[in-house]
Parts: C-alpha cells; structure tokens; sequence
C-alpha cells in the first residue's frame, strides 16, 4: 500500500473526529459571539433594538464611572477568592499527593461528588450555613463564643467570597496536585539533606516546581469569578452588586440587550489579555522549572 493514500485517510478521519467539536464551537461560541458583536453596536429606542452602526454604547461603557467601579469591585472579588482557594487547595494538594496511593482516589472523588449537585443549591446550601441557624453561628452559640447569630457572614461581600471560594476550590486544587504528585521528590529530599529549612525549601524548591499547577489553578478560578453574578444575587446585599450583575440586567429587566452586549464584549476582550498574561507566565514557569 502506498504511503500517500495513507496520508488523506489520517486526514479525513482526523477531520471527522474534530468535526462534531468544531460544529459545536461554531455554533455554541462564535456566532452567538458575533451576534453579541452586533448587537454592540446598535441601539435601543422605545424598547426596540434598531441595527444601526454606532459607537455609543461603548462610550458609555469607558465614560459613566459606574462601570469602572462595578469591574473593579468584581476584579477585587476574584482576587479575593483566587487567595482563598489558594490558601485553602495548596495544603490540601499537597496532604492528598503525599497520601499512599490507595487513598487518593477516594479524596480525589471527594472533591468532584459536590459538583455532581446543582449550582443552584450548592449556593443556597452556604446560604443556609451563613443563616442565623446555620452551621456557623449554631457552632459559635454551642462553644460559648456568641449569644446572638453574627451578620458578618450574612448578605456582604465576605459571604459571596466564601461562598464563591466554595464552589472554585476544587478546580485549584485539582491543578496543583497535579503538579506536586509529578514532582520527584528526591530534589526535596536533597534540599533538606543540604540544610535547607522547611521553609526555604519551600519557597526556593517546591513552590516553583508547582508553580505551573498554581498559575493554571489561578486561571480556573480568577477568570469565571469575574463574570459572576448569580452568587452576587442570592448571597450578596443591595451593595454587592458586581460588573456580571449590570451585564444580566441589561438583558432582563432593562431589555438594553446593546448596551449589554458592549459591556459584556468589554469583559471579554479584558478576560482574553487577562488569560494571555497568564498562560504566558504559567508557560514561563514551565520552561523555568523545565530548565
């Protein structure tokens, strides 16, 4: 058989497994993104969207500061979470790479069975574990600490971080296990053997060679946080409303479907120079440990 017949059947069939994926992110991704495009660039007069081109939402999107506050808000919410999930994922990745390998599968499966459950009632889950009879205040009553149920986890910007920080952790722990269970400890072992304490062996070994997990972890959590608005909603007080929050009601109750489109094309273009700084410096950490 000649190797050139070969050729085209590798390529007909690679065409047809990529296929149905390609169809699916044209149709699910880039037209209604196009359309979003569009959309930006009309108006609307007397609750009607007229297709006409002009540039205004987007000078209302860089010019009215209320929206620069409601992005800054969200941005500050994403940090936040992003910190807390790192805190909370590095040493719980850490103890679950470091587990003999028959346990790891159940710890990991621990970490994935909440995402079976819906979105929805995770969030009031911790909506009901922020009340004055949930979880936190009923435990701090019981050991003596309060008489009364404490509001500074109730309808504030501590409860939508936690309560985001929840739903996100696993997907920065996942990442950095990842990484530290590919590590060859060996290297540890022989920083320690030098006189490296546990804390400089820390930061000067383990740190950068999971630093890739840490990065890719960061990018799991940093950029969906900063769209959110549903947690925002239902967790949150009148004064948490975040920059996904001004994006929904514009194509709800204000029925500005352009002025939404301009401020959700807006996010996306920062989410994208956001992701490439990212993926750019997790790619600079791998070729650095690599090296």
């Amino acid at each position: 058989m000649k190797l050139s017949g070969l050729v085209p059947r590798r390529l007909q069939g690679r065409a047809l497994a990529l296929g149905p994926v390609a169809a699916w992110y044209i149709v699910f991704f880039l037209i209604p993104l196009a359309l979003m495009l569009r959309y930006s660039f009309a108006f609307t007069e007397q609750s009607r969207i007229q297709f006409v081109w002009t540039l205004d939402n987007y000078r209302q999107v860089f010019e009215d500061s209320i929206y620069l506050r409601l992005l800054v808000k969200s941005l500050r919410l994403s940090l936040t979470v992003t910190g807390i999930t790192l805190l909370i994922g590095y040493p719980a990745a850490w103890a679950i790479a470091r587990m003999p390998d028959r346990h790891k599968p159940k710890l990991l499966a621990l970490l994935i069975v909440p995402w079976w459950a819906s979105y929805i009632v995770r969030i009031f889950g911790m909506r009901m574990g922020f009340g004055n009879t949930g979880i936190i205040n009923s435990t701090l009553k019981w050991l003596g600490l309060t008489d009364k149920p404490l509001e500074f986890f109730q309808y504030n910007f501590t409860a939508v971080a936690l309560t985001e920080a929840n739903l996100y952790l696993p997907l920065m722990i996942i990442p950095i296990y990842m990484s530290v269970e590919r590590m060859d400890m060996r290297i540890v072992q022989a920083a320690s053997s030098l006189g490296s304490g546990p804390i400089r062996t820390f930061f000067r070994v383990i740190l950068p060679l999971s630093l890739p997990g840490v990065l890719t972890g960061c990018i799991f959590v940093f950029l969906p946080v900063t769209g959110t608005f549903i947690v925002p909603s239902l967790v949150g007080g009148p004064n948490d409303i975040v920059y996904g929050n001004l994006i929904a009601s514009q194509f709800g109750e204000s029925y500005n479907w352009p002025l939404g489109s301009a401020l959700a094309i807006a996010l996306l273009a920062l989410l994208v120079v956001m992701l490439r700084a990212m993926t750019s410096l997790a790619r600079w950490a791998s070729g650095g440990v690599a090296q």
